[in-house]
């Protein structure tokens, strides 16, 4: 996890340093400004040049609790993400809370119902509907509809968990065993979960784990755009403004949520071990 979440950081150093224009300085164009400050800009951006250096002198500071300075929005990097997180997080409880209720309760009835083609074919194409929306139109159309971001979120994500719930539920519904708790008279709640939900278990903690990265990506424009004051939107002016430190440290903490994620979604229960495979 460790080696995951400084490869990313410094991934993404190169691409910002690399990027045309990264060593411009917009105050340059100040026709105010003489030759000595001119000269000054020059020599700072010279000495960013260095991205080993630079990040090298970057995780020092962060064993301390530094995390740089983003001269775009002239304050420390630590106070801004402890300002802005909280909106962030509050957004995606609200976004990925509802995206899976959504998502499993339009899934459920597709499998449940494995007749009902009409149902399984609109809603369907419905999530195919809104997966072809891009997460910035849609905020777009939901800010000028007076929705908080927190909705709009919801509505990028819940498609995506429901294609591949529904993949997950409707062969689970017709497993044999199904069918034979149905016929000694089980209820469906029951069936749902005790014999539908727990075989499908190792494969919707995955689909949870992934949900996460995808709600963090999809954040970012929605924050954007519905200006929101979270850490989305404080990536958003740090790309624009080419602030590197920001750029970093926003990639890194994305890398980190992610890489948990994943990680707790493939972790074991205490003392289960590895089942062999069946020999054919």
């Amino acid at each position: 996890m460790v080696l995951i979440v400084l490869a990313a950081g410094f991934i993404c150093a190169l691409l910002v340093r690399y990027a045309p224009g990264a060593l411009v300085d917009e105050r340059e164009l100040d026709p105010h400004l003489s030759e000595e400050n001119l000269a000054a800009l020059r020599a700072e951006k010279a000495s960013d040049a260095s991205v080993n250096a630079n990040f090298i002198r970057y995780l020092r500071g962060a064993v301390h609790g530094d995390l740089g300075y983003s001269e775009s929005n002239r304050a420390p990097i630590a106070a801004l993400i402890a300002d802005r997180a909280p909106e962030t997080l509050r957004e995606l409880a609200i976004g990925l809370g509802g995206a899976w209720l959504i998502g499993l309760a339009a899934a459920i009835p597709a499998g449940r119902w494995r007749n009902a083609h009409l149902y399984d074919g609109l809603s369907s194409a419905a999530a195919a509907l809104l997966l072809s929306v891009p997460a910035a139109v849609a905020a777009y159309v939901c800010l000028l509809a007076g929705l908080t971001s927190g909705v709009v979120l919801m509505i990028v994500v819940a498609p995506k968990i429901f294609r591949f719930a529904r993949n997950l539920i409707v062969p689970a519904y017709g497993a044999p065993h199904v069918f034979m708790a149905r016929a000694r008279g089980l209820s469906e709640s029951r069936i749902l979960f005790a014999h539908v939900l727990p075989p499908s278990a190792p494969q919707l903690l995955a689909l949870a784990a992934a949900s996460v990265s995808m709600a963090i990506g999809a954040a970012i424009p929605i924050e954007a755009i519905c200006e929101v004051p979270g850490l989305g939107r404080l990536a958003w002016q740090a790309a624009l403004a080419r602030d590197l430190p920001v750029l970093v440290n926003v990639t890194m903490l994305v890398a980190l949520a992610t890489t948990v994620a994943m990680t707790l979604a493939g972790a074991r229960p205490w003392g289960e071990e590895r089942k062999p495979e069946a020999t054919r």
